[in-house]
């Protein structure tokens, strides 16, 4: 174990300081006696920052289409909070790229689906939160992986194979690196001197105590932006559990039509995100990041008697452009019965009896049935996977397709 920290301390030493430009940015701002023109001093003195965020203000991210030519014009158009997370962006990117390690894809991947996730959130729950600070939270608060990577990657890839088979990541990561993703990240944002909010967001987006309180309002955007990654598609994290996602969502008042809402949104912002890190690339090249969109067209049944479940699992199927044909009418064979291609079973609201008398039913059917399945303990659910597929409680429109394709292992 010594050994493994003293790597991943000596990676945290050798880590890129931010972007000169991006640093003197920062200060300025957290100068209460700074003004626009000061700012403006700052972004003017380094061409490629001043190209980079005039180029962001026009292009499609922000939908001007030309119309800002000067520094000044960008600043009023962002506002100060927008220009400071602009240019943690871009300082952010371009620090990482130094960085090297494992192979960036699925960081990317994630990174730019969980800021999306968490600023379609934040723009659902009121003025109170900022958008784009969330966007900058998530798109940051991983990059502690990419430290314990490059430090360690063989011991970092045993712990995320192992967190993928159920494990606790930060858990596994203490006990195999020494420390966890999560507090290198919150160092790392220390190191650069970035904002207090984004390092406690960093730190604590795993922590469920915090995320489900009102204390770390950014970390818990950040952990819905999470939940809605994983919707999007991916497999960089394990998603939150159902327990811990259903409080986080009471406590917000978080709507059924305001998260169907955020997924559509985010969805949106993921190709904006693509156009931010074109432009962040000092290389000029883009950052390549996988295509999760696209309609299923299934009709779908969802065997349920829980309300909050059939309306989470409904959003989501929607959300992936499936039809949700009624449960009654499907068991008497009503009109279009013959084209429902998957039923999802709940297990959580059924006895074996139960089953044991609509299995017969529903395996006579053309359609596949398929078990939903959240990380807690279900005897029954764990029956019925030995013979049906599976669908996580957090899925994506990937997962949809593998159950709906997958014949019933008999």
């Amino acid at each position: 174990m010594p050994d493994i920290k003293d790597k991943v301390m000596q990676a945290m030493r050798d880590l890129p300081p931010f972007p000169t430009a991006v640093q003197k940015l920062l200060a300025v701002m957290r100068d209460e006696n700074s003004s626009a023109v000061d700012v403006n001093k700052v972004i003017s003195s380094d061409q490629a920052l001043a190209g980079k965020i005039l180029k962001l203000v026009n292009s499609s991210y922000y939908g001007m289409s030309g119309e800002v030519s000067t520094v000044t014009r960008a600043v009023v158009v962002l506002g100060f909070s927008g220009v400071r997370n602009v240019a943690m962006g871009f300082g952010m990117v371009s620090a990482m790229k130094k960085l090297g390690g494992t192979s960036m894809t699925s960081f990317w991947d994630h990174a730019i689906a969980a800021g999306a996730g968490a600023q379609a959130i934040a723009e659902q729950m009121g003025p109170q939160h900022d958008p784009e600070e969330a966007f900058i939270a998530g798109l940051m608060h991983d990059i502690g992986h990419v430290v314990l990577a490059s430090a360690a990657p063989d011991e970092w890839r045993a712990a995320q194979d192992a967190a993928s088979a159920g494990g606790d990541v930060i858990l596994l990561e203490k006990d195999g690196l020494g420390m966890s993703h999560a507090s290198v990240g919150q160092r790392l944002m220390e190191f650069w001197q970035l904002p207090e909010e984004l390092q406690e967001a960093s730190r604590w987006h795993h922590n469920v105590q915090k995320i489900c309180g009102r204390e770390q309002p950014l970390a818990t955007l950040v952990a819905l932006g999470d939940v809605l990654a994983c919707i999007h598609g991916g497999n960089f994290e394990r998603p939150l559990e159902e327990e811990h996602l259903a409080r986080m969502l009471r406590l917000h008042c978080l709507e059924m039509e305001q998260v169907r809402a955020a997924l559509g949104t985010m969805d949106k912002k993921i190709d904006e995100m693509k156009v931010f890190l074109k432009i962040a690339d000092d290389d000029g090249g883009e950052v390549q990041t996988s295509d999760s969109t696209g309609d299923t067209g299934l009709n779908v049944v969802v065997l349920s008697t829980d309300e909050d479940r059939v309306a989470w699992v409904s959003t989501l199927l929607q959300h992936f452009g499936c039809r949700i044909y009624p449960l009654k009418a499907y068991f008497n064979r009503g009109v279009g019965h013959e084209e429902v291609a998957l039923v999802v079973l709940d297990p959580s609201c059924l006895t074996k009896q139960q089953l044991q008398k609509m299995l017969p039913f529903l395996d006579s059917m053309s359609a596949t049935s398929c078990v939903l399945r959240d990380s807690g303990e279900s005897p029954l659910a764990d029956e019925l996977a030995v013979t049906y597929p599976v669908l996580p409680y957090v899925f994506s429109r990937a997962d949809v397709l593998a159950v709906a394709n997958s014949a019933a292992r008999v």
